[in-house]
């Protein structure tokens, strides 16, 4: 059986869309797509397909399996895709976070990731003191006064799945240089350290302008390149960035 596919990615954020969804369990499907080594890999699948209230709906598994609620990454790269193949600058994305607006402009795709919501304000788990966010799905987030060497490495998959978080969360352990600029290091659920999350770069800016650490405009630097985060007047952020179409083929499905 063969299964047409193309690949995405945002700052190393990489995905497999498919455009119909097979009959295979999707938990199954994903595990084996994204698999590095004997599958396509990818830190999550894709399936973008038509919606009924907006101009497509997407749905995402991480490579572990499981469902995310919401990923900023795929959604740039969802909504690039659209704007590839039709000749609007604005369209809307139906996800299991409800629907999300994009916009190219000067070759940069914009997504409003909405309004987060701050859980809970120095949440200690372990030996970290951090910010814990919703925006779809839940950030972990600290600020660390001295960064440490690949601490997402070391503490990111306790931290993920702590008892004491009412999901398992993204961590994110976060360098502030100015009220502008900041540096992520990522550990997501269901994915493991990854080179980019576009959920967690806004999720941090939120929690940074709640703290008063950061300003209404920030860059984000994260180890797959740079998104920029921007509040607007009504509370919501701006997720914006570059992605890029990797290539496109037909994977083939032995059951």
């Amino acid at each position: 059986m063969l299964i047409d596919f193309f690949k995405m990615q945002a700052q190393g954020n990489d995905f497999v869309f498919l455009q119909s969804i097979p009959d295979i369990e999707p938990e199954i499907l994903a595990k084996n797509i994204c698999d590095r080594h004997f599958g396509i890999g990818a830190d999550g699948l894709v399936y973008l397909i038509d919606s009924e209230i907006a101009d497509s709906k997407m749905i995402i598994y991480n490579s572990d399996g499981t469902r995310a609620m919401m990923c900023g990454s795929a959604l740039r790269c969802a909504a690039a895709h659209l704007f590839d193949k039709t000749a609007t600058t604005d369209l809307q994305i139906e996800t299991d976070s409800g629907l999300k607006s994009a916009r190219l402009e000067n070759d940069e795709i914009h997504v409003n990731m909405g309004t987060p919501r701050l859980i809970q304000s120095g949440l200690k788990l372990m030996d970290f003191t951090g910010e814990l966010v919703d925006i779809g799905n839940l950030h972990y987030i600290i600020f660390e006064d001295k960064p440490l060497i690949d601490p997402h490495l070391e503490y990111g998959h306790q931290l993920s799945t702590s008892k004491l978080l009412p999901n398992e969360a993204n961590v994110h352990f976060v360098s502030i240089q100015d009220k502008q600029t900041i540096s992520m290091k990522i550990w997501e659920r269901g994915a493991g350290a990854t080179l980019a999350c576009g959920t967690g770069a806004a999720s941090t800016v939120f929690a940074g302008i709640k703290l008063g650490k950061l300003d209404n405009e920030v860059k984000v630097f994260i180890p797959g390149g740079e998104l920029k985060i921007a509040l607007n007047k009504d509370g919501s952020l701006d997720l914006i960035g570059t992605v890029s179409k990797v290539f496109e083929g037909s994977y083939i499905w032995k059951a």
